[in-house]
């Protein structure tokens, strides 16, 4: 067998470069490891932190702040004092929901006695006849329904005021496109008296009011419903959650006139097991009027 001593030499100078080679790829993958982990390190310690904005949330507001308590007499409103039950019998409610006499209704409200301005006519029973404008009716209806209400003008209205002109405060309402508004006569005295019932059909109260950021107002109302069965001198009242009288809270059998006068229904007995009536109150042209309620 021949041996050559350069053949060895050659060999093992290979050897040694590919040892190096490999070395140096180590320590630079190594070095880069460092620097990457380094860089990462000090970004997290030393660089700019992220801002996490605040979520926006509801602000709670006092059942006495004025703007509450308005929002809360519109929804309230009725004729001689006592309040239409729309809002308190209605699971869902919005401006398609009103019938072109309720808008009347509830726009009607707003009015002011100096609103009817007396003309110099006479109807044929001797009445003397006011006008009130169509502006002021548009001012009202988009008062408490916002800048997208219609409604017809082709509808005849009587209707209760909280005032009196020449001692009547029932107005007697027909449009006329010539005078550009409902020409009114007033005919009849509506004062608004206490109820006589017994038992109330409902019982409602407000528990909570929240402004949300973009000005939107909620109010949430309480309400609990009755039913009752006469027998004999005594009464058997039922409670009820819903308006459609499904959901029974509690029965009170035998109770006599005498004992419910003594111990009157209080929703504050009831408001962890009442339905909650939610109101939402949108903004237009500044103001608040009413977009839409639920009673859950």
């Amino acid at each position: 067998m021949d041996f050559k001593i350069g053949d060895e030499i050659e060999d093992k100078k290979q050897k040694k470069n590919k040892s190096n080679s490999l070395g140096l790829i180590i320590a630079i993958i190594i070095a880069l490891i460092c620097g990457i982990s380094v860089f990462l390190i000090s970004n997290k310690i030393f660089g700019k932190k992220e801002v996490k904005e605040k979520p926006e949330v509801s602000t709670p507001l006092s059942l006495e702040d004025e703007n509450v308590k308005i929002l809360y007499d519109y929804v309230k409103y009725g004729t001689n004092g006592k309040r239409n039950d729309k809002f308190l019998t209605e699971s869902n409610v919005n401006l398609s929901s009103f019938q072109n006499k309720e808008r009347f209704y509830y726009a009607l409200q707003f009015a002011q006695v100096e609103d009817f301005v007396a003309t110099e006519e006479k109807d044929q029973k001797g009445r003397k006849i006011y006008n009130i404008s169509s502006s002021k009716i548009k001012t009202y209806m988009q008062r408490f329904f916002g800048g997208n209400v219609t409604y017809s003008n082709d509808i005849v209205i009587t209707y209760p005021f909280s005032f009196r002109i020449n001692g009547q405060n029932v107005g007697i309402m027909t449009y006329s496109e010539k005078d550009d508004g409902f020409n009114t006569v007033f005919d009849g005295l509506e004062e608004a008296e206490p109820s006589k019932e017994l038992i109330e059909p409902y019982y409602a109260d407000l528990t909570a009011a929240y402004k949300e950021p973009d000005g939107t107002y909620r109010l949430e109302e309480k309400a609990i419903y009755t039913d009752t069965q006469k027998e004999g001198e005594t009464y058997t009242i039922y409670i009820y959650k819903d308006p459609a009288h499904t959901i029974l809270i509690e029965t009170k059998p035998n109770q006599t006139e005498d004992m419910i006068k003594q111990n009157p229904i209080d929703i504050e007995n009831y408001k962890e097991k009442a339905s909650t009536i939610t109101y939402i109150f949108k903004i237009y042209n500044s103001v608040l009027y009413f977009d839409s309620s639920t009673i859950k």
